[in-house]
């Protein structure tokens, strides 16, 4: 294939892996939690992550994977990435997610492709690879057995799919072709990639269909984390080579190509040493628990390169560094542009104190009304935990802010009152028992808590002390 679609496949695919890393940091809390573990392959139980591995390993894999992204030292880091990624997905049965078997795969197999540029290599140059037709091949078997799984009436006669849709989409099928026909539109349109996404010769039909397909998917917002993402960012393989080739330009360099060569041409110390300084400083604004430890694990990479390149009396690649830093910036992009810090934290704390463990639970609620003060759950979860450990005033606190940030919610007047009754200060609990029916007049648990609390009746504890 022409060189520039292998350029092209490698920033679209491995960017996206990157991005997929971070955001499963988000489930990280739930892993080893109470010392329990499941692994998906015998003996990974004794080398499975926990928390703080689950973190640091999906962060360093992200890093890893942007390296790759912008071609630096594939031959190393690709394979690493598989290594880590394997372990992180393999560790554990928390992970059920098929589709991050398959990017295993793919990441395996992708450590075999030719992904550094030749020697005076063009863009139309061809590039030999069997790596990447394995990578088509697999992607043929997941066409041919997601087509098989859905040849059974239930999804042929379009109620499955019909439970799905909702929206505009739906009502466009409904008044067009009908969800029986889309429904098998499905299965042919699966049948009909397996069959063409492997070949070059069927590109031209495989690339709009696939396309055509995976976008549609994205639009139903049915797609299941990135899969739907990363299964678009696959069609950089499949797109014919002259579309590309004639994007880039095959003759004089254009725009992007002459911004490369003139940082090339500018290689520096300056540059090595600001990358590590300023991933470092990138890294400490992230809003989860281990950054920091990750960004110096990852800091390794240019260091040694830099201490091979001072041995050789020359200067380390400025791509290199240029790699690590927006690498390391990825974390903060996607820690400030989605949830996963806020998930991290909340699925933390609850762990911790269903296993009886307040003060990690206490530290993970702070961190999580730190980075979130606006959410009423995170200033909820805190109070509960607080007063439970004995810190009545500082719950207390807390509980009056969920209060003010959740107008319509009982649940926090709720541990409340039954923390003032169990202080016996009966009055005032009586009074935030009612505060709680006034918040949310539909709350029997409120009603019920004010009735027992006029009769003198010590409360007993509620499902609001085990929310979520």
């Amino acid at each position: 294939m022409a060189w520039a679609k292998l350029v092209t496949a490698r920033i679209v695919i491995f960017t996206l892996l990157a991005i997929d890393a971070f955001l499963q940091i988000g489930h990280a809390p739930r892993y080893g939690a109470g010392g329990f573990n499941v692994a998906q392959l015998p003996g990974f139980d004794v080398i499975a992550p926990g928390r703080a591995g689950y973190e640091i390993g999906q962060l360093l894999d992200g890093y890893l994977l942007a390296l790759a992204a912008c071609g630096v030292a594939t031959r190393l880091v690709v394979p690493l990435a598989a290594a880590v990624y394997g372990w992180l997905y393999f560790g554990s049965q928390l992970d059920s997610y098929q589709h991050h078997y398959l990017m295993f795969l793919v990441i395996a197999i992708a450590s075999f492709v030719p992904w550094q540029r030749p020697d005076g290599a063009t863009p139309s140059t061809p590039i030999r690879t069997w790596a990447v037709r394995l990578i088509l091949c697999q992607l043929a078997v997941l066409y041919v057995w997601a087509a098989i799984s859905k040849l059974d009436l239930a999804w042929l006669d379009g109620r499955t799919l019909g439970n799905q849709l909702v929206g505009g989409l739906r009502t466009l099928i409904d008044r067009t072709i009908g969800m029986k026909a889309t429904a098998v539109m499905v299965v042919l349109a699966e049948l009909t990639l397996a069959a063409t996404v492997w070949s070059k010769r069927a590109a031209r039909f495989a690339a709009p269909l696939g396309i055509a397909f995976h976008a549609g998917i994205i639009a139903t917002k049915l797609e299941i984390g990135m899969f739907a993402y990363l299964m678009l960012g696959m069609y950089a393989f499949v797109v014919p080579d002259g579309v590309l080739v004639f994007l880039v330009g095959d003759g004089s360099p254009g725009p992007v190509r002459r911004a490369i060569a003139w940082v090339r041409d500018r290689r520096s110390w300056i540059a090595w040493a600001l990358s590590i300084v300023v991933g470092v400083a990138l890294a400490s604004r992230v809003h989860l628990e281990n950054p920091l430890v990750a960004a110096l694990a990852a800091s390794l990479i240019p260091l040694g390169l830099g201490v091979y390149a001072l041995a050789r009396r020359s200067s380390p690649p400025v791509a290199l560094a240029i790699a690590h830093a927006v690498a390391i910036a990825g974390w903060l992009v996607l820690d400030r542009a989605s949830s996963t810090a806020v998930d991290y934290y909340r699925f933390w704390g609850s762990s911790e104190r269903k296993l009886g463990t307040p003060d990690a639970a206490e530290h993970a609620y702070r961190r999580l009304t730190a980075i979130a003060p606006d959410d009423g759950n995170g200033h909820f979860q805190l109070g509960r935990t607080l007063v439970t450990a004995g810190k009545l005033d500082a719950g207390l606190a807390e509980l009056h802010i969920a209060e003010r940030i959740e107008p319509t919610s009982a649940r926090a007047y709720l541990v409340e009152a039954r923390a003032l009754a169990k202080e016996g200060k009966r009055e005032a609990a009586i009074a935030a028992a009612r505060a709680g029916v006034a918040a949310e007049p539909s709350s029997a648990m409120a009603r019920a808590l004010v009735t027992a609390l006029g009769a003198g009746v010590a409360p007993a504890a509620g499902s609001a002390d085990d929310a979520p």
